[in-house]
């Protein structure tokens, strides 16, 4: 614990996501959260997992729009304009056949078993959709 002359930590929400393209509704969500907790000086990351690692696919944030809602291509950009830090399920685009290196938007890092329990383990909280 900081003792009282220290600056607090400045907290850190993790936000894990299983949804991919064809659940848009859901698929945003963790996105507008996270952009609110940069926006209000948070740290904040979310981890694609399962059929949310399409969701990091060049080309596809412009496609995901749902009425009412910012598209994902926007809000990645505020995302990651504000320091957010994108993680993407290394088993599972690999089992998808992706390219780390030439299928994903630049700034998503893959991140496999002992990363994601670490980035949990020192978060201030985790949610998932």
């Amino acid at each position: 614990m900081n003792s009282v002359s220290e600056k607090p930590l400045k907290p850190h929400i993790v936000y894990v996501l299983t949804k991919g393209p064809d659940q848009a509704e859901i698929a945003l969500l963790p996105f507008m959260h996270a952009v609110g907790a940069l926006a209000c000086d948070m740290d904040a990351s979310v981890v694609l997992m399962a059929g949310a690692v399409l969701l990091a696919q060049k080309g596809v944030g412009e496609h995901v729009v749902v009425p009412g809602k910012p598209p994902l291509g926007e809000l990645l950009k505020n995302f990651f304009e504000l320091g957010g830090k994108l993680y993407l399920c290394t088993p599972c685009f690999k089992s998808r056949g992706y390219d780390e290196k030439k299928d994903f938007v630049e700034g998503a890092v893959p991140i496999a078993a002992a990363q994601y329990n670490e980035l949990l383990l020192k978060s201030s909280a985790a949610i998932s959709y």
